[in-house]
């Protein structure tokens, strides 16, 4: 069996893969990672299967190529804005005789939380753990090897429509591919771009989609609210292929090439010469382009202004962090950002060789928290090895000396040491 992690990331412009694997240390190390271009999702919700599942297929392959291997299971994301987050409470009695409490009795609470009411249409994703309670003592973030007799936790319910998860779960599947789990976006991210100390304080993500934006409110260790805008980078390249009359595929590579806003966008004046379609060129004027950059980014910086405004913990937010496509890596978009948004902002990237760039945000994330729940099972592995190999350095020591007279009489010492003689 491979050790390999798998993480793909289902977007609406690209398909993401990326193979993770722990190293000695217990740590996630990014091994491969590669995209396609996707045409079968609009919205994060899957809309083609089959034209999904050949981007997949091409994604998965280059991956392989590059790991050496034969995929077989990954793990995939939902995307938040097709979420929704219940509040519940799960409350178990501590199962041993001795009250300590197991991992066994957390499998349980966290599954009594699972039973709430839901729509017909919807189904229950996952269960995030806020904070656990031992009779009647709050604050707690791991309960295992506590003594009590009742054990609660309050957590939040993650649901989805069955509809959009189903239809994931098939375009997987028809590349050949087992989902192996399911990652929530959120959660997924913020392993691999936000502090712990920021998740506390209070911190806006905000994954800059092609086709919307999603916005993940934070405070207090946990995810507050999530906000979605039906807008993304795909409206920035319609407005340059509509306004400089060139295809949408050139003016996807213009936008990136030359995207540029505020004080970065006044650096040239001069001609650009593209492709217009049928082996034809024309040039194009580099601050018309620009200037219609300019004006959609800050329009949906306007609108994603407006919903942070909305939000219970404004006054809290330390920073916004910006993840996602082709608006995070726009030249001058920090400092755009904040003057609009009149609050710190920073680009996200994932702390990985090879991956360090905010579109692989959410695969490296999703590597990152499948990963996690084997650190525990590592770490007991290397305990388990320190433990072998010191059993085993007692009784070569006990025996070392009985061995040595063996290979003594045998002459193997001693034509050893005749060889290093004659050698030096």
């Amino acid at each position: 069996m491979s050790d390999y992690i798998i993480g793909i990331d289902i977007g609406s412009f690209n398909i993401c893969a990326a193979a993770g694997k722990l190293d000695k240390y217990g740590k996630m190390q990014i091994m491969g990672i590669t995209s396609s271009e996707c045409n079968g999702v609009k919205k994060g919700v899957v809309v083609d299967i089959d034209s999904t599942s050949e981007s997949i297929k091409k994604c998965i392959y280059e991956l392989e190529r590059m790991i050496d291997i034969k995929i077989q299971g990954a793990y995939i994301a939902l995307p938040g804005g097709l979420s929704e987050l219940m509040q519940s409470k799960g409350i178990v009695a501590v199962s041993s005789e001795d009250g300590e409490v197991t991992e066994n009795d957390v499998k349980r609470v966290l599954k009594a939380a699972k039973i709430i009411t839901i729509p017909s249409d919807k189904e229950v994703i996952g269960v995030i753990a806020q904070q656990y309670i031992i009779d009647g003592y709050d604050k707690i973030k791991d309960p295992i090897g506590m003594s009590g007799v009742r054990l609660e936790v309050d957590a939040q319910v993650i649901l989805a429509q069955s509809t959009i998860v189903n239809n994931l779960f098939k375009s997987v599947n028809k590349a050949g591919i087992k989902v192996m789990g399911l990652v929530f976006e959120p959660m997924a991210i913020s392993k691999v771009v936000l502090k712990e100390e920021e998740i506390q304080r209070g911190v806006i993500l905000v994954d800059m989609g092609a086709d919307s934006v999603n916005i993940y409110d934070y405070e207090g260790g946990k995810i507050n609210d999530i906000n979605t805008i039906g807008l993304g980078g795909n409206t920035i390249t319609n407005d340059i292929s509509v306004c400089l009359k060139v295809p949408i595929s050139c003016a996807e590579k213009l936008k990136k090439k030359y995207g540029a806003v505020g004080y970065f966008n006044k650096d040239k004046s001069s001609k650009i010469e593209v492709n217009s379609g049928y082996n034809g060129k024309t040039h194009i004027d580099y601050n018309i382009l620009v200037e219609v950059i300019e004006a959609r980014v800050e329009e949906l910086l306007l609108m994603i202004n407006n919903k942070l405004k909305f939000l219970k913990n404004y006054e809290n937010i330390s920073e916004i962090v910006i993840v996602g496509g082709g608006i995070s890596q726009i030249k001058g978009i920090e400092e755009f950002s904040r003057k609009i948004l009149e609050k710190p902002v920073r680009i996200g990237s994932p702390n990985y060789i090879g991956a360090s760039s905010p579109i692989y945000a959410v695969v490296a994330g999703i590597v990152e928290d499948a990963a996690s729940s084997m650190k525990v099972k590592h770490e007991n592995k290397i305990n388990e090895y320190e433990d072998n190999n010191k059993k085993s350095y007692e009784n070569w020591t006990e025996a070392s000396t009985r061995e040595k007279e063996n290979y003594e009489n045998s002459g193997f010492v001693s034509k050893i040491k005749e060889f290093f003689t004659d050698f030096f």
